[in-house]
């Protein structure tokens, strides 16, 4: 709305000018107003300095919060990646035993049917 160096500059020289005579005279009411003024535009000031450090306080912890994070899913992502291979190791280790299943069932009936042969026929 309008420049705040101009009005914090204009402020600061009326309270001093009134602060200056604080003792030996009475002030006005309207001395009284740039008083209050002045010390609302100084909370001000300081709650906007303490603000943007703890903004910017939140936004590191956050920025920190999000490096943890990624190294988290990095872990998980890793973890998935193992677990895959593991699970393919399963499954090639399955086919081979059913295989050899399949293989001494094979071995079992031709055994089987040559014993019989033997025995019944010949």
């Amino acid at each position: 709305m309008f420049n705040n160096e101009i009005f914090d500059s204009w402020l600061t020289k009326k309270s001093d000018q009134i602060l200056s005579k604080v003792d030996r005279e009475t002030i006005t009411t309207e001395e009284m107003i740039i008083l209050v003024l002045k010390a609302q535009t100084n909370h001000f000031d300081h709650m906007d300095q303490d603000m943007k450090r703890g903004i910017s306080e939140l936004d590191s912890r956050m920025n920190q919060f999000d490096v943890r994070f990624e190294r988290v899913e990095n872990r998980m992502d890793h973890l998935e990646l193992r677990m895959d291979r593991l699970e393919n190791r399963v499954e090639s280790i399955d086919k081979k035993i059913d295989n050899r299943f399949m293989w001494m069932i094979g071995v079992t009936i031709a055994m089987s049917g040559g014993i019989y042969l033997k025995l019944f026929l010949g």
